[in-house]
């Protein structure tokens, strides 16, 4: 897998947008509606997670390196800082729909990997697989679900522009709709496709990767090994479980480990020496430090603090 273009250096002379740029009050994200031959859009990457609708016309979609055909209707979503422009053809006017937006603002609300499943293969697999060469990197809504995406860009577009009170929780709950809609879309047209065994090969593997971990936190683990047990180069895997979990593998096994070592702190009356073997520590000042960090006390003053003895 070719993940160079997570690396900035591999692509230094690609201008990298921030999300502050758009100088919108510090927003985790971002909506506009535009015309492509009202700009002047060049290659180019974001730290954060594009997606465009396609409202009218056709146009030219270049993403790592290859060209592809966008017509109205269609949908795609470009991941942090792989390189791409949109163009428009020469005798359309293409007109997009861009929704911007980091990737905390989202994944926060998901409480299980059952829950964004269909998520995680249309905004973070599928785009991830297109700049591999393996698909069509868009997905075309018509129909009943192509009315449902308008309707919702269209509401999303108008709080965001009035900005009325609460209008940030609602378009977080639109955007959340739009996922779930356009990911049972996109899951549908997998099923159906030669590709099929391509995405579940790879979403599989991932999500049975963050299985065994959670299964596993108390054993020694290191990434190269969870890499190598699931036929994933470390690069790819990294990429997936950060987008996934928000964490870098060794943040979210700490994380993992502590969570347990509280509630092993709560229901028993261990030593805080035999907890911190029991999660998968083994130093106990890695352990302690670990501790305060995610919960801002020790462990002795975390259990004082429940009246545990």
């Amino acid at each position: 897998m070719d993940l160079t273009y997570l690396d900035d250096e591999g692509y230094k002379d690609i201008p990298l947008l921030k999300m502050e740029y758009n100088k919108h009050g510090g927003l985790p994200f971002f909506v506009r509606k535009y015309r492509t031959k009202t700009l002047n859009i060049s290659l180019h990457r974001h730290e954060y997670t594009q997606i465009n609708y396609v409202c009218h016309g056709k146009g030219k979609h270049f993403i790592k390196g290859n060209e592809f055909c966008i017509y109205k209707g269609d949908i795609f979503v470009i991941p942090p800082y792989v390189p791409h422009c949109i163009i428009t053809s020469d005798d359309s006017d293409m007109e997009i729909f861009e929704f911007e937006f980091e990737a905390g603002f989202v994944n926060q609300s998901f409480d299980s990997t059952e829950n964004i499943e269909s998520f995680f293969d249309f905004a973070y697999l599928e785009p991830f697989l297109v700049c591999e060469n393996y698909v069509k990197p868009c997905l075309n809504l018509t129909g009943k679900v192509q009315l449902d995406v308008e309707s919702i860009l269209s509401e999303v577009l108008i709080e965001y522009v009035e900005k009325p009170a609460g209008y940030k929780l609602l378009i977080k709950a639109e955007l959340l709709k739009l996922l779930v809609l356009v990911g049972r879309e996109f899951t549908k047209n997998v099923k159906k496709s030669a590709t099929g065994s391509v995405y579940c090969l790879h979403r599989d593997v991932i999500f049975n990767a963050v299985k065994y971990i959670n299964e596993h936190y108390a054993e020694e683990l290191y990434i190269e090994d969870i890499a190598n047990k699931f036929l994933l180069s470390q690069s790819y895997f990294s990429y997936l479980f950060k987008i996934l979990t928000l964490k870098s593998f060794t943040e979210y096994l700490n994380d993992l480990r502590i969570i347990k070592a509280m509630e092993l702190l709560e229901e028993s009356n261990k030593r805080v020496l035999d907890i911190c073997f029991d999660v998968g520590f083994n130093n106990v000042n890695h352990f302690n430090r670990q501790f305060k960090r995610y919960t801002g006390r020790s462990p002795l003053s975390y259990r004082k603090s429940l009246g545990t003895s």
